[in-house]
């Protein structure tokens, strides 16, 4: 009984420790500079530009957030592809793994830690991206302005986040060219499932099951019909057109499924994969 405690402490130690070095990486290659530069100046454009021509602000506060918040997906895919997409496959491209792999640390804390990290990196960002609308939205309606849809916002998208990132883990866990497993993870979020939420919408199918079509409720929840760009961000609240909106509980349960079951599958191939 010991010694499955001591284990248990132990792996929890090199899952921390791999966090750690993982972050300092991320901050070492500016990859955390780049995209907390956008989490600032995105949001700063829908309030620097009416004040600047001597635009009227939207009527209300939600409407004010939901067209701030109309690149939030865009922003979320682009991280998690920066922070997830090379996560396990350089490590295998790179030949890293041969030092790494041999040392007492098992390999599942430190694919876990490398999965942490990008989880806290994109969270960081979409923290960021809120509290940068929100200060906004006080400045403009005071703190009235900010309400419970916009919590329950930033909460789905904080979910919308881990699933990507398993997503792009996963391919990551599956590739072995860091490029490749970067790109493909970041063009089935940005354009395949889209394109297919488009398609069975187009022949009247519900596309529930599709993750980036449960990222509408990130606007959704806000009650308002205004939109913004990329997955989860159309018209009539349906990515790139389509007439059907997320069930608020389907949705969730959706998201939390890609979160997951692409996140357990990832480290199970991982686990497997071979340094050749």
């Amino acid at each position: 009984m010991t010694s499955l405690k001591d284990d248990l402490v132990g792996d929890i130690i090199n899952v921390y420790l791999s966090v750690k070095f993982e972050l300092r990486k991320h901050l070492k290659r500016k990859r955390l500079h780049m995209v907390v530069a956008l989490a600032i100046l995105l949001p700063l454009i829908f309030y620097v530009v009416p004040l600047l021509f001597n635009m009227d602000f939207a009527d209300t506060a939600n409407e004010f957030a939901s067209g701030n918040l109309g690149f939030i997906t865009l922003l979320i895919i682009i991280s998690g592809a920066i922070f997830a997409g090379d996560a396990i496959s350089s490590e295998f491209e790179k030949k890293t793994g041969l030092l790494l792999f041999p040392t007492p640390q098992r390999r599942t804390s430190i694919f876990v830690g490398k999965y942490i990290a990008a989880i806290v990196s994109v969270w960081l960002v979409v923290s960021l991206y809120y509290l940068i609308t929100m200060l906004e939205i006080v400045q403009i309606y005071s703190m009235g302005g900010i309400s419970i849809e916009l919590a329950k916002s930033f909460l789905i998208a904080l979910l919308y986040a881990a699933s990507v990132i398993s997503i792009i883990y996963f391919f990551s866990s599956i590739l072995k060219r860091t490029i490749t497993s970067t790109l493909i993870g970041f063009f089935t979020l940005m354009m395949i499932l889209p394109i297919i939420s488009t398609v069975l919408s187009a022949v009247d199918v519900d596309p529930w099951f599709l993750v980036t079509h449960s990222a509408n409720l990130i606007a959704e929840v806000l009650g308002t019909s205004r939109g913004g760009f990329g997955p989860g961000n159309g018209p009539e609240g349906n990515g790139f057109g389509g007439g059907f909106s997320p069930d608020f509980y389907v949705g969730i349960y959706v998201m939390v499924l890609y979160t997951i079951g692409f996140f357990l599958t990832s480290i199970g191939l991982a686990n497997r994969k071979e340094m050749r």
